[in-house]
């Protein structure tokens, strides 16, 4: 078969056509295709490039915009050759120099109206606002603080700034050492400006930049001054009242100042403390503190009213202390404390030591000869006085042996009163015994000669001294009875015949004459157990039978009542009315009716 060239070549031009027109039709769809997947790939590349685009023939790409430096430019070739279908990546990207961000906040004026200015140059663009925030939000504070802000934002600043970790760097800078004065933040640097007497505070703030901003910046830049503290330590200890404790002073060391409040309140659970004691960084340390820590509790525990004081070159204690020996002791431990912490260091000592006052007391005892005694101490010359007038009354016998003392620094006797109503019903009752009080207890241990008698005692010290007041302890016997003697019934036989006790018209008062009689036979009367009286009461014929009946009854009373304070008992004496019936004594006038006169029974 003869070959055919003009075939051929036509063929070849066909065959070249129909591939042109493929090509022409399917090239756009790819290059398009691999354009939107490098658009997307290099989103991540918004902050290190810009103006980043790409242009594609067919699988070929050239990349073109422009970096801040040469390692994004890797970084951004490396990522579109990855992409699947691009065959050949041309790098045609130009490398932007940028000026570096700088950032300056300063402070002026003083703490009640603070300026801050802040200054730099930062990239322009959403970060620059969100900075601006920031930092307004940070240093503006309730009007206290006024706020300057003279940035200068250029787009041909670099936007290298942590800005995400400014407002809490700042913050924390700020609460750890308020006295920082400048704040420098650069692309390469962190800095602090600053002058404090805290050592660890410094080197706080310090840790915690490089920890917080970490890889954004090269280098933090200490530029805080270390103060050598100016101010002398001290301490003050008062009572205000007795249990409102005031605890003040000017300490460099916090554990010093808990150490101290601590001891007080495990000393005293019941103080009232009041926590006036600042720590600040410009003060000296406590040589002294130590020492404080050792005397505070004994001070606490046995001084009241307590002033204490140290200062750089003395301690100085006041207040009272009960004794001599605590005193002693105190000063002991103070010297013991302070010695030798600097050769002017003074101790000053002006504890008063408290002599407690002696409880007041009396007693008053009756032995079995009748013979009274009266004992005691008493804070003033007017109770004694009062006490022993109202002894002289209810004994004229001159057996009274009174050995009362008075002297100051005793307590008060508010019951002189009390042991005075006493005195004429124990020497009435009691055969033997005593009654005494001292401070708020009362004793009373007696023998008495019936059970109706020691009754009668107990009731009249129990409503004198009432348990609210005073403690209590009373030990009553009753005496055996003694069988009277014959003289004795004797005597009382005679006397009861011849006591009569006469009154004048329409009267039945008892004179100093009919009383001393009635003594005589109450004192017989009383010696002979298991006898009883008759009281007979008589008139004159004056006046109609009713009256006179009645007014023999008052005179029998008269007499009762009488014979009854002089000890004998009520149940014994018998009132018999006899009014007119017997008008006279045989032998004897009208006056003689007027009369009371004895039966024995």
């Amino acid at each position: 078969m003869k070959f055919n060239l003009k075939i051929f070549f036509l063929g070849l031009v066909s065959f070249g056509l129909v591939f042109w027109v493929s090509v022409s039709l399917v090239a756009p769809k790819v290059e398009a295709s691999l354009k939107k997947e490098a658009v997307n790939k290099s989103k991540e590349f918004k902050k290190i490039c810009e103006n980043l685009d790409f242009k594609f023939n067919g699988r070929d790409c050239s990349i073109s915009g422009t970096i801040f430096d040469e390692i994004h430019r890797e970084k951004i070739v490396t990522t579109i050759k990855s992409i699947n279908g691009i065959r050949n990546v041309t790098d045609d990207l130009e490398v932007l120099q940028l000026t570096l961000p700088e950032l300056r906040i300063e402070k002026s004026g003083e703490p009640s109206n603070l300026i801050w200015k802040i200054e730099g140059i930062i990239s322009d663009g959403p970060n620059a606002e969100n900075l601006q925030d920031v930092l307004a939000k940070t240093l503006s504070n309730n009007n206290q603080r006024s706020l300057s802000i003279e940035l200068k934002k250029d787009s041909r600043t670099a936007n290298t700034l942590p800005v995400e970790k400014i407002n809490s760097l700042l913050s924390k800078t700020f609460e750890i050492l308020p006295e920082v004065s400048a704040v420098e933040i650069s692309e390469n640097n962190f800095k602090l400006t600053a002058k404090t007497y805290s050592k660890e505070r410094r080197d706080q703030v310090l840790e915690f930049a490089r920890s917080h901003l970490g890889d954004s910046i090269n280098g933090v830049i200490d530029a805080i001054e270390i103060l050598e503290p100016t101010d002398a330590p001290k301490l003050s200890i008062t009572f205000e009242n007795d249990d409102d404790l005031i605890v003040s002073g000017l300490l460099a060391d916090a554990s010093l100042k808990n150490r101290i409040v601590e001891l007080i309140k495990q000393t005293n659970q019941e103080l009232n403390l009041k926590d006036e004691i600042k720590v600040e960084d410009n003060v000296r340390s406590a040589e002294w503190g130590s020492s404080v820590v050792r005397i505070v509790p004994a001070l606490i525990a046995e001084v009241s009213d307590l002033k204490f004081n140290v200062s750089s070159d003395a301690v100085e204690f006041s207040g009272t202390v009960l004794g001599d020996d605590k005193k002693d002791s105190i000063q002991t431990l103070a010297k013991q404390s302070f010695d030798g912490k600097k050769s002017s260091f003074k101790l000053i000592n002006e504890l008063v030591v408290f002599v407690p006052p002696q409880k007041a007391n009396l007693t008053m005892s009756l032995d079995q000869n009748g013979d009274l005694k009266l004992s005691g101490l008493l804070p003033e010359k007017k109770l004694y006085e009062q006490f022993l007038e109202m002894s002289n009354l209810i004994r004229d016998d001159n057996k009274i042996n009174e050995e009362i003392l008075v002297k100051d620094n005793v307590e008060k006797a508010p019951w002189v009163d009390g042991m005075s109503k006493l005195i004429k019903p124990f020497v009435t009752f009691v055969q033997w015994g005593a009654l005494s009080i001292h401070g708020d207890e009362v004793a009373l241990e007696a023998e008495v000669s019936d059970p109706e008698s020691g009754d009668i005692l107990q009731a009249l010290v129990e409503n004198n001294f009432p348990l609210s007041n005073f403690k209590r302890v009373i030990q009553i016997t009753v005496a055996e009875p003694a069988g009277p003697t014959d003289e004795d019934i004797m005597a009382l036989e005679e006397a009861v015949t011849d006591t009569v006790i006469y009154f004048l018209t329409e009267s039945y008062s008892l004179g100093s004459k009919d009383k001393a009689k009635l003594d005589k036979l109450a004192e017989l009367f009383l010696k002979v157990p298991g006898s009883s009286l008759a009281l007979l009461g008589h008139t004159d014929p004056y006046g109609n039978a009713d009256y006179n009946r009645k007014l023999s009854k008052k005179r029998c009373d008269s007499v009762k009542s009488y014979l009854v304070e002089s000890g004998i008992n009520s149940l014994l004496l018998e009132v018999v009315e006899k009014g007119e019936v017997e008008k006279v004594v045989e032998g004897r006038t009208y006056e003689s009716g007027r009369r009371v006169e004895f039966e024995l029974r």
